[in-house]
């Protein structure tokens, strides 16, 4: 026992810098519990840890909704642009005189036709006395009816716009 009283302030000097390191030690610790617990209450938007798992199935549940909405949006899309492809987009008009030197360039025939050449052609033809009008379908830039030369013409004139 003598033995031990002798070293008594050497035991309390090392006693001392033990304490001392593992003071510095739980504090620095501490700090780094702290950080962590900010990270992962930004992560679970403060939810206890034990909601970890329903917040994560949170997100895989609304990544999954955005899928499906994204998935829609494309269809939409895709149908938008084959009914703009469908518009009779391509138009084009052609004033002329039918009857040579009788009128003044009062006729004319105009296009609508789609991106794929389908619409229709109308045509007006004005003499003295009477007008008269026609429209004729287009289908692939032609017609099952005859082409006067000048529906041709506008038709391909529409098809080049």
């Amino acid at each position: 026992m003598s033995y031990i009283v002798d070293y008594i302030p050497v035991i309390l000097i090392v006693e001392s810098f033990l304490l001392l390191v593992f003071l510095i030690w739980n504090t620095t610790l501490s700090i780094k519990l702290k950080r962590v617990s900010k990270k992962i209450n930004i992560f679970t938007k403060g939810a206890s840890i034990k909601s970890l798992e329903e917040v994560i199935v949170e997100y895989v549940n609304e990544a999954e909704m955005i899928k499906n909405k994204i998935k829609n949006n494309e269809k939409q899309i895709d149908l938008i642009l084959n009914k703009v492809k469908e518009l009779k987009g391509n138009v084009a008009i052609i004033r002329y005189n039918a009857f040579g030197e009788q009128g003044n360039d009062l006729s004319y025939s105009i296009a609508f036709l789609d991106e794929n050449k389908d619409g229709i052609v109308i045509s007006s033809i004005y003499n003295r006395g009477e007008s008269n009008t026609y429209a004729k379908p287009i289908k692939n830039g032609s017609s099952t009816y005859k082409l006067s030369k000048e529906e041709l013409d506008v038709i391909e004139k529409a098809m080049k716009n």
